[in-house]
């Protein structure tokens, strides 16, 4: 998107059109802007400077190869010339329309002639979201427990309206709501969200589907499929994830018990006869 604000309307020189390409500019990238002046007066007119005014600090625009100022040495009466810029945007530069100041300077019968016109340059990122499992505290299969999923912005722009869908498997039981908003992640922010499953067969993965828009309101679909170690019981002993019950521990705690109810009662019998 172009935004034009203000064209210069002089009764001598006027833009004729503005052209920007590419029409969205990611932070760090070139962009090209061409303008195209007409001569509507009557007389020939020479030395028209055209710059870009980027002097502003808001404005996170340099000159590429060139300056930001280009001098047409004469455009004749109906007639039109053509100017382009090449600016790169700063690899920080946050997403959103910038206004770009454009000033028009020529002499006409004697007279300093300046014309101050606006366009509107798009930066846009494309945004940049991880999600992985952070936490879970299932490990083998029929155990619920809660698994964790973090979302982590990692660009420029802004991530709204982000929700998250733990999709339906015969695999796994959902004990929680199977989907959860989690609204907006700003750059280098995360979020996290908790779902409660149980697996009831062994898989290597969680699948997901997540929805968000950009700051254009642009929709994003995408499918994960998260990496998740699940064992059987075996495995998990065999790999020290869990320790595996010894029946004759139970059988000796048991036969000590008793045997000291035994002396115990013994001793108060023998009490008993003594008196």
């Amino acid at each position: 998107m172009v935004l034009t604000i203000g064209l210069a309307n002089a009764d001598s020189i006027s833009i004729e059109s503005v052209k920007i390409e590419p029409k969205e500019v990611e932070p760090g990238n070139l962009t090209k802007i061409s303008i195209r002046l007409l001569n509507e007066g009557s007389k020939d007119i020479k030395n028209i400077k055209v710059a870009l005014d980027l002097s502003s600090v808001e404005l996170p625009f340099a000159p590429i190869d060139s300056a930001s100022q280009k001098i047409i040495d004469e455009i004749e009466r109906d007639e039109m010339e053509e100017v382009s810029f090449m600016i790169k945007a700063s690899s920080d530069a946050q997403p959103r329309i910038y206004k770009i100041p454009i000033i028009i300077n020529y002499k006409e019968d004697e007279v300093i002639i300046t014309e101050t016109s606006v366009i509107g340059l798009d930066v846009q990122s494309t945004p940049i979201l991880e999600v992985a499992i952070e936490e879970s505290e299932i490990f083998k299969l029929n155990q619920q427990g809660e698994i964790t999923i973090r979302f982590v912005n990692k660009g420029l722009s802004d991530i709204k309206f982000l929700s998250v869908k733990v999709n339906k498997n015969a695999n796994y039981d959902i004990l929680s709501s199977n989907s959860f908003y989690v609204g907006n992640i700003e750059p280098d922010d995360f979020e996290t969200v908790n779902f409660r499953l149980n697996f009831k067969n062994k898989v290597g993965s969680l699948p997901i589907s997540i929805e968000y828009r950009d700051n254009n309101n642009k929709l994003y679909k995408k499918n994960y499929n998260l990496p998740l170690n699940l064992y059987t019981q075996e495995e998990a002993y065999r790999l020290g994830l869990e320790n595996k019950s010894n029946p004759l521990v139970y059988v000796v705690a048991a036969v000590i018990i008793v045997a000291i109810i035994l002396i115990f009662r013994r001793r108060r019998k023998i009490k008993k006869l003594s008196k």
